[in-house]
């Protein structure tokens, strides 16, 4: 792990942000992703320093540690 995924995986043990995440669907429309993946992925876009959401949903795309510690599935 680099520095900034160790530092990422710092934040986001500290954060516990899936504390706060609702899962709640009505069943109406498109199933969402879990809500604490993409609190998540925009807490890391944050520590890693990425401008922009595109950037990050690139990011997502190539790096599977990061998909991994964002908790989405590899």
């Amino acid at each position: 792990l680099t520095p900034k995924l160790e530092r990422l995986i710092y934040v986001l043990e500290w954060a516990r942000i899936e504390e706060f995440a609702d899962d709640s669907w009505d069943g109406i429309g498109r199933p969402p992703h879990v809500r604490a993946w993409l609190a998540n992925a925009f807490v890391a876009k944050a520590v890693l320093g990425i401008t922009t959401t595109v950037g990050l949903v690139e990011r997502l795309t190539m790096d599977k540690t990061l998909r991994r510690i964002c908790g989405f599935p590899p």
